[in-house]
């Protein structure tokens, strides 16, 4: 598969992006910590369900970023630290460059001092509060989706460097995934849960956490692991759509069909498949991911936020795409050759237009109007990993454009 990644241009921009989370030490505001404001914290309205819904819509959705007056203070998001690893390490397998490797060990106890313990095992969840339409999570909830992005960087830093506390830790978040976040198990499926005691049934998490556990497998073997997996996948493959979409999740209101969470489940089942070696599965990636590339792009390679909408372009919707796209290449899914070509020459052109002049990228582009708030963990962070893993798959692919082994695959 023919490359369009201009490595010159990736890596002006991702320097400039170092620059600028370097400077404000990996910390920073995220698209919903609204409740974090010192302003409303103490008030009756701060009871409110429906104010506390409002207000991170508010903070979300606003172009204008009213955070200083709400009294909001950025900060530490783990899943953002799990990305900004990850970029470290692929810039370090990809230069040597001991600067990285600097990063990385500093990020690396930065996850380690944040981790929550439980029962069994340990944890990690997002540094503000939050509300959904189904539940509140109070600060510092566990969450798999933070667990899980914790626990691939931390089996990476172990694969480099061979530091045990790191393996140590992730099989730690294994116990705990294993322990209480099985949501509900028979004889042939499982969904794990997006956070304790919550009902809530949402793909990507699921596919998340059973990606993770497949990949932990590779370096520890716990009995009957390869079973739970399999029964996940059954869970959320069943809820594919005959055209090959796949909802975010299984309640009335978690039905739409997006990007990002689209990608994210290929993601996941391209590594199931490498680890446990399910051939089978090939069918059902090239089901989903035809209609990834046919109804969540347009014709020009735009990459659209929903099946039914462009808008609002989206900087994790094109970070996510960068990574996809390049596991595509690594493990040889050649469809859809000539929209991918198109694609990737459309999102080198949305680097440039969603990069500021600081090194930061913005948030969203709306139909009428930008919001260039810079997130650190939605727009920073997955554009830190995206950008390097741009620069080690052509660190890879132009030393043996052929034949990468299956090692490099695994560690991209």
């Amino acid at each position: 598969m023919k490359n369009y990644w201009d490595k010159s241009n990736i890596y002006d921009s991702f320097n400039r992006l170092y620059n600028y989370v370097i400077k404000h030490d990996y910390t920073g505001i995220d698209v919903f910590d609204g409740l974090n404001s010192k302003l409303f914290k103490d008030t009756p309205l701060y009871k409110s369900k429906l104010f506390r819904l409002a207000l991170i819509q508010f903070c979300k959705r606003s172009p204008v970023n009213f955070r200083k007056l709400l009294l909001v203070s950025p900060g530490f998001n783990p899943k953002a630290g799990a990305l900004f690893l990850l970029g470290n390490l692929n810039m370090y397998k990809a230069t040597n460059d001991d600067q990285y490797k600097n990063e990385a060990e500093r990020l690396f106890y930065k996850l380690k001092e944040t981790h929550i313990h439980r029962y069994k095992g340990i944890s990690w969840g997002y540094n503000f509060e939050w509300q959904a339409r189904a539940f509140f999570v109070p600060i510092d909830t566990p969450n798999i989706v933070t667990t899980v992005c914790v626990g691939k960087a931390l089996l990476e830093y172990y694969n480099i460097f061979q530091d045990k506390e790191s393996l140590e830790l992730a099989v730690q978040a294994a116990e705990f995934i294993l322990n209480e976040m099985i949501k509900f198990e028979d004889e042939n499926k499982l969904c794990f849960g997006y956070i304790p005691e919550e009902d809530a049934e949402v793909h990507n998490a699921n596919l998340l956490a059973a990606s993770f556990l497949s990949s932990l497998n590779q370096y520890i073997k716990i009995p009957d692991l390869d079973k739970k997996i399999i029964k996940s996948l059954n869970f959320s493959i069943s809820d594919i759509n005959k055209d090959g979409s796949w909802p975010y999740g299984t309640k009335p209101f978690h039905r739409w069909v997006d990007n990002f969470h689209t990608a994210f489940n290929i993601e996941s089942l391209i590594n199931i498949k490498e680890n446990l070696n399910l051939i089978d599965l090939t069918r059902v990636i090239d089901k989903v991911t035809d209609f990834y590339f046919d109804e969540l792009f347009t014709n020009e390679g735009m990459p659209k936020y929903y099946n039914n909408n462009l808008y609002p372009v989206d900087i994790h919707v094109i970070a996510e795409a960068i990574i996809l796209i390049n596991r595509l290449k690594l493990f040889k899914i050649t469809n859809n050759q000539e929209k991918i070509a198109k694609i990737e020459k459309k999102l080198l052109e949305l680097i440039n237009v969603f990069q500021d002049k600081k090194g930061y990228f913005y948030y969203q582009k709306g139909k009428y109007f930008w919001n260039k708030t810079p997130y650190i963990r939605w727009a920073q962070a997955w554009m830190f990993y995206a950008l390097s893993d741009i620069i080690l798959f052509e660190k890879l692919y132009s030393n043996n454009p052929n034949e990468l082994s299956q090692t490099q695959v695994y560690n991209l």
